[in-house]
């Protein structure tokens, strides 16, 4: 067993992803797992066999269904086009279970091996043709269940898939091979319908911006709603009829300053752990049964070297590691945990009293349940249980989360998931540089993926999957709209993109716009400045704020309102009775430079002069 890094894990996948287009360098870290909090390394790229993790499997799990073993595809070159596939397959978007992986695994080696028994050693010479004979081979095959019957059409839409996952994995590497059937998909050939199960949605901005001001207002009234439920807990009631009691509480109440009665108050305070719910989601991207692990006192904060406080979430993730998990995230959710355990304080009380009495009946069944349960933030009383304690689950968040966003008037099938795919979403966003509702919660996000991997070791890998698969989606979008023809670009790569645009050889060299631009994408690194997309990946001789004159630097037209501020903060410079000349000269610089990128960009320089001036500016 080999000991590594999650930094060390993450610096070989991107090595390896950068690799995979030459096909050179392709060795490191495939596949991890976790022993008593330790990272230890499953299998490398160069190895035979792979391993997939067991904590990415049912404990009931057999180890050979764990086993990717490449000796059983035949051809050597086949093996290593193999590789690449499962290796990109793996790392791709939606972290897959075990199961998912080694079925794709299943139907990609019957394909190749087809290929090798037509005397195929390469799908780089894969035609239309050759894979029209496929769809015949499979759609011939009689059902090894049911003998004397084809296969079933979803048994024959997976085998043609492997397919067109192989020309889509290996599309921009020197293995690639023309689409399969242009005309038509695994879908249509292998006649199985096609299930209509959308792609997690991502929450609008502004359904997400009125969930989380109101769950935050909610969150300032904390201390005022709990002191009000503590303070009539512990009141005592002189009357012994029950209606009387309940008047003297609401009359206590209103010395205390609440006027709005008892079930108000009641309503509130479930509207408030309910808003802490959504604070944690949409600030962490943890899972809903992750969030119902979440215990008392499980999180912590650290000084790094740039004296800044980060906060760690921590729980039990059962989908993704044996053990505990735990989450970079926000001061925020740190508020929100403190408060869910003195909201779930009462209800911890009656269940330390259910466990003694259950302790002392024998009942081993119910000390285990209770147990499981004991020092969770996310309990709740079920009626339809004898008024038992338990763990808030999946589907009782699911509701809750629908009955919150109701009572908002917001119109949104609200899902726990959908917080997940939001979070990676506005991650991404805040990196490069678009500044949305929750950016003053994403501080920390803004830096290197690798670094935040290795503050802590124990965290969610696949959340930092899915940021990825957000992050190439973003990529792909901004690199697409600067090979849209009618685009103003401005930098000094722009002169390279104009010419990229007009290039007879990409009508050859890719089907069509979009798999040029998912192969282009993939070959740039990119981040803000701000004022510029940047492009340079070595860290090294940087222009240091000067991107427009930077062979790197690239600024499109979302960059358009910072040039124009920038502009107008030099004209206000330049009013300053008392400035020297050499910052009299560096602001007649920073105009130009203003004027020149503007230009680029398609704005009318004295147009913009005349409507500065109508407002005072000159």
């Amino acid at each position: 067993m080999s000991e590594i890094t999650g930094a060390e894990v993450l610096a070989d996948r991107e090595r390896l992803l950068r690799s995979m287009p030459s096909g050179e360098g392709l060795h490191g870290i495939i596949t991890t797992d976790r022993a008593a909090k330790v990272l230890y390394v499953l299998s490398r790229y160069e190895d035979p066999v792979w391993w997939l993790p067991k904590s990415n499997s049912p404990d009931s799990g057999v180890d050979s269904a764990r086993k990717l073993d490449f000796t059983r595809i035949n051809g050597e070159q086949l093996r290593c086009e193999a590789k690449m596939v499962m290796a990109r397959k793996i790392w791709g978007e939606g972290a897959l279970r075990n199961g998912s992986i080694i079925n794709f695994f299943i139907q990609m080696k019957l394909w190749l091996n087809w290929l090798h028994d037509q005397g195929i050693v390469t799908q780089v010479k894969v035609t239309p043709l050759m894979a029209a004979r496929y769809v015949h081979y499979v759609n011939s095959l009689i059902s090894s269940q049911s003998p004397g019957k084809l296969l079933v059409s979803k048994s024959r839409m997976h085998r043609l898939s492997a397919v067109e996952q192989c020309w889509q994995f290996l599309r921009d590497t020197p293995f690639s091979f023309d689409h399969p059937w242009p005309e038509s998909s695994a879908y249509a050939l292998s006649g199985h319908r096609r299930p209509i199960n959308a792609k997690t949605d991502i929450i609008p901005d502004h359904i997400l911006r009125h969930l989380f001001q109101h769950a935050e207002s909610l969150l300032n009234r904390a201390d005022e709603l709990l002191q009000h439920r503590d303070a009539i807990a512990s009141f005592q009631c002189l009357s012994k009829n029950q209606n009387d009691q309940w008047e003297e509480q609401v009359e206590f109440l209103r010395t205390r300053g609440w006027d709005l009665g008892i079930r108000v108050l009641d309503k509130m305070l479930q509207d408030l752990r309910d808003g802490c719910f959504v604070i944690i989601l949409a600030t962490t991207g943890i899972r809903a049964h992750e969030l119902g692990n979440i215990r008392r006192g499980e999180w912590y904060s650290e000084i790094r070297d740039s004296d800044e406080r980060f906060y760690f979430l921590g729980s039990r993730s059962d989908k993704t590691h044996a053990g505990k998990t735990s989450w970079l995230c926000p001061e925020i959710a740190i508020q929100a945990v403190k408060v869910l355990e003195r909201l779930s304080e009462p209800l911890q009380v009656e269940l330390e009293e259910a466990l003694q009495e259950a302790e002392t009946a024998g009942d081993f069944k119910e000390v285990t349940r209770l147990q499981h349960c004991s020092r969770c933030i996310g309990l709740a009383k079920i009626k339809a249980k004898k008024n038992s304690i338990y763990l808030l689950s999946s589907n009782g968040l699911y509701r809750t989360l629908g009955k919150f966003a109701k009572k908002l008037g917001i119109d949104w099938n609200l899902t726990t998931h959908q917080f997940r795919r939001t979070f990676a979403n506005y991650v991404v966003h805040h990196k490069l540089g678009d500044l949305r509702y929750l950016r003053d919660h994403f501080k920390h996000w803004s830096l290197d993926m690798t670094i935040l991997y290795a503050m802590n070791e124990a965290q969610d890998l696949e959340l930092y999957d899915e940021i990825y698969a957000a992050f190439d989606q973003k990529r792909q979008a901004i690199v697409g709209h600067w090979l849209e023809p009618d685009t103003p670009l401005s930098g000094g790569m722009a002169g390279h993109i104009r010419q990229m645009r007009s290039r007879g050889e990409q009508v050859r060299t890719y089907k069509d716009r979009r798999e040029m631009i998912e192969a282009i994408s993939e070959l740039v690194y990119l981040r803000s400045t701000g004022i510029a997309w940047c492009t340079n990946d070595t860290g090294v001789d940087c222009a240091g704020g000067q991107c427009d004159d930077c062979a790197h630097g690239c600024i499109d037209d979302s960059h358009t309102p910072f040039w124009k501020g920038l502009y107008l903060q030099q004209i206000e410079l330049r009013r300053i009775d008392d400035l020297d000349d050499s910052g009299s000269k560096t602001v007649e610089r920073t105009m130009e430079r203003c004027e020149r990128v503007l230009a680029d960009l398609g704005v009318d320089i004295n147009c913009l002069k005349e409507q500065m001036a109508d407002v005072g500016a000159f």
